[in-house]
């Protein structure tokens, strides 16, 4: 290939080729260095370098004969609703995947926090692996996505007493939040099923609910929810509580009704309409 040719491959490249975009991933900690049997507060946050991005997943990597995980805090993520809530998945793997609708952007928005515990003395790192960031284009094309490493070391002195990270204070409850019932043939062979989310900015959701109609329990669910009472005939009840305790609680009616319901129903509205009638005839009565 001539000189010309080259040049002239150079200038088209240059001028129309899509400029590379990346989405910057990093960790924020107060210190670089801690002590042993010290706690310390980590967050991963995301910069979408001026791009929308409305998905994301990941795994924080962490050095488990260092390090012993805690405590995670999402109450103010920039992520609307957790697909999989950032969880310990297996020794030394934190993993996370959501969704934040219309998409987030942002040079600084936080995915969520860690609490970390110091086990011993030792230089170790925090990584993130298997990041994938769609964008919010209507295509859900995927973003290049860059994870910066956090450095640490850990001495030989025992942290002094009084040096935990102090808990979140949250009075507040868990935001409203509609519960759907829907059925899919590729979801629990086509039965009804109960899908619920909502979020919590102040210490998180720690965990759902769910009491159908007939039962005084509550017992602890995940979305979605293979519903018992496949007739839909009686109200379901789910309750979203928050890391500091903090309950709320969310009515679906029932979307049919049983039989019984209908005669009883109708017998009282056959009452109320023979009252009625008796009671015009007295008033008809009285004024003649």
């Amino acid at each position: 290939m001539n000189f010309f040719k080259k040049t002239t491959y150079f200038l088209l490249f240059f001028f129309f080729a899509s400029p590379v975009f990346a989405a910057d991933v990093s960790f924020v900690s107060e210190k670089l260095s801690f002590d042993k049997n010290q706690d310390f507060l980590v967050s991963v946050f995301l910069n979408t370098e001026g791009e929308a991005l409305n998905a994301f997943e990941g795994k924080l990597i962490f050095p488990s004969d260092l390090l012993e995980e805690k405590e995670i805090r999402d109450g103010n993520s920039l992520v609307n609703f957790w697909v999989e809530r950032p969880a310990l998945k297996q020794s030394g793997i934190i993993a996370f995947s959501g969704i934040t609708p219309g998409g987030f952007v942002g040079a600084k928005g936080m995915l969520f926090s860690t609490v970390f515990h110091t086990k011993r003395s030792g230089e170790g790192g925090l990584q993130l692996k298997d990041l994938r960031f769609l964008r919010n284009n209507g295509t859900g094309t995927e973003a290049v996505a860059k994870g910066n490493k956090f450095s640490f070391l850990i001495s030989e002195k025992n942290a002094p007493a009084g040096a935990e990270i102090e808990p979140v204070k949250d009075g507040d409850l868990p935001e409203y939040f509609t519960p759907v019932i829907s059925t899919d043939p590729n979801t629990f062979d086509g039965k009804y099923f109960l899908s619920f989310a909502t979020q919590d900015k102040g210490s998180g959701i720690d965990h759902y609910e769910v009491r159908e109609e007939g039962s005084s329990v509550f017992s602890a669910a995940e979305s979605p929810y293979l519903l018992k009472n496949q007739r839909l005939d009686a109200k379901i009840f789910v309750r979203a509580v928050d890391k500091a305790g903090n309950a709320r609680i969310a009515e679906v009616s029932a979307q049919n009704i049983s039989r019984t319901k209908q005669a009883v129903l109708l017998g009282i509205a056959v009452l109320l309409a023979f009252i009625f009638y008796i009671s015009r005839k007295k008033n008809e009565k009285k004024m003649s």
